[in-house]
């Protein structure tokens, strides 16, 4: 009988410890999870900010007026070139 209760004892140690293990892992790999979730929301959130800089950019007013500030002009006829692709 003692040797069934040695064992026992030993079984329960074990199951104790890979509980706890298991328990840890888990609670680190929510943390990984956590700071995943907070790095997407800011991704997500750089991302928008981004798109509304380029649609802001890529406006044509604002295109226009930075043109004529510059004193831009279209390119003539004649200085344009066309460039054929070899075969």
């Amino acid at each position: 009988m003692t040797k069934l209760n040695i064992i026992l004892l030993l079984a329960a140690f074990v199951s104790g410890f890979f509980v706890v293990t298991v328990q840890n892992q888990s609670r680190q790999h929510f943390i990984e999870l956590d700071k995943a979730q907070k790095q997407e929301i800011k991704l997500e959130e750089d991302f928008s900010r981004l798109k509304l800089e380029q649609a802001r950019l890529a406006n044509h007013k604002l295109i226009k007026v930075a043109a004529e500030k510059q004193k831009l002009k279209p390119p003539a006829a004649h200085n344009t070139v066309m460039v054929e692709r070899g075969k």
